[in-house]
């Protein structure tokens, strides 16, 4: 396991809420346009002639049916492949539990992404403001040192390099 391993998910609660907040309005915003074009796509065709929502859809379900054989005397219970029918499903009640339901997937994935991408900001953010109040009250050495997939490690470098210059120009008028 890595020695510079952080646990704690929150690290800076407003930034990651903000963040994950705007990222997910973002998501629920397009989730929202595909859900109304679909639905614009039906009230389209219905005022073109089709009623797409009396529409009946027939579902023919594979099923195994057991069936009882007599053979010699002997009864048996058989398995045979089959279908049945099911009759009266209107195309919207087929199709619009499926959006929602995939809608409901997208944003529980986008919360988990959210949360786990911002972590990648918030945590260095907030490594980076402490070693700067160090340096601040008068502490000597601080180098940040930021995990391999941390965000900011650009920031990081340039705030280590004006560390040791600061450290440097301290030496000189000593």
């Amino acid at each position: 396991m890595a020695r510079n391993k952080r646990r704690q998910l929150v690290v800076d609660r407003r930034f990651q809420l903000r963040f994950v907040g705007s990222f997910l309005l973002s998501v629920l915003v397009s989730l929202v346009i595909f859900t109304l074009v679909v639905g614009l796509y039906y009230w389209f065709s219905n005022m073109a002639g089709e009623n797409l929502f009396k529409e009946f859809i027939t579902i023919d379900r594979q099923v195994i049916e057991e069936r009882i054989i007599i053979e010699e005397g002997v009864e048996r219970v058989v398995k045979v492949p089959g279908t049945k029918t099911i009759l009266g499903i209107k195309r919207w009640e087929l199709v619009l539990p499926a959006i929602l339901l995939n809608n409901l997937i997208i944003m529980i994935i986008m919360i988990i992404f959210g949360i786990r991408y911002s972590h990648r900001i918030a945590g260095p953010a907030f490594r980076i403001n402490s070693d700067i109040d160090k340096v601040l009250q008068g502490s000597k050495g601080i180098q940040i040192k930021l995990r391999e997939k941390d965000r900011l490690r650009e920031v990081a470098f340039r705030v280590n390099k004006l560390i040791r210059r600061l450290e440097e120009a301290e030496k000189e008028v000593s």
